[in-house]
């Protein structure tokens, strides 16, 4: 629990410390107020220095560091009717029972299995079904992500994807044509780690560019993509 603390608010560090691109929240008062909802007690404060522009404080550099807490050794005890099974067995069989209740927790949460509002029942078997094939891709995907030390559950994983977005810029021209441009944001570390583990890109494009003519010859013109 200590471990996922600290990386989900080194994660945000990240994100703040970003804010030096081009059109980033550089007032030193607006980072302050987004170091303190990532404040954590088992971590150090991160230190923020900022230069007078004479109109008031931006900040310039970010620096952190990790406290490490004080470990202690930890126990289970877990009580079971099972006999004659050695403790390695007893073990094993609760973190089946725990994957099997994950299973189900992530089938009626994240992968909206209930509630089922169809009244037919060829319908209602047929979201269950889908749900089962869900289940099976992020079931794959655990699989993989745990191979290579990479233990978070499905909701941590999609709370971290999700941190990388998909850019559509629209402009205008002067001869009335409408030009998109569509571009993805860097992944944070966490997230490159999900995609090397996976042996996909970081990013599934760089840039793409649509141009679609003015609307009364839009029928007979054809999407000019590059």
């Amino acid at each position: 629990m200590e471990e996922e603390l600290s990386k989900r608010y080194e994660e945000g560090l990240e994100s703040i410390k970003g804010i030096e691109r081009k059109g980033g929240i550089k007032r030193i008062e607006k980072v302050y107020e987004r170091l303190g909802r990532l404040k954590r007690d088992t971590l150090g404060e991160p230190s923020v220095r900022g230069e007078d522009k004479g109109e008031g404080w931006d900040r310039t550099e970010i620096k952190w560091k990790r406290v490490e807490g004080v470990k202690v050794p930890g126990a289970y005890f877990i009580r079971t009717t099972l006999k004659g099974e050695d403790e390695e067995t007893i073990w094993k069989i609760y973190n089946t029972l725990r994957e099997i209740e994950g299973t189900f927790r992530v089938l009626k949460s994240d992968l909206k299995m209930r509630p089922v509002f169809h009244q037919k029942d060829i319908y209602s078997e047929a979201h269950i079904y889908g749900s089962i094939l869900a289940y099976m891709v992020v079931n794959t995907i655990r699989q993989k992500l745990k191979a290579k030390g990479i233990r978070d559950d499905w909701s941590n994983i999609v709370r971290r994807m999700n941190t990388q977005k998909l850019i559509t810029s629209e402009m205008k021209t002067r001869t009335g044509r409408t030009i998109y441009i569509k571009k993805c944001s860097k992944p944070i570390v966490r997230v490159r780690e999900i995609y090397h583990a996976l042996n996909y890109k970081e990013c599934p494009f760089f840039q793409k560019k649509s141009v679609l003519p003015k609307r009364e010859n839009r029928k007979n013109e054809s999407l000019d993509t590059s």
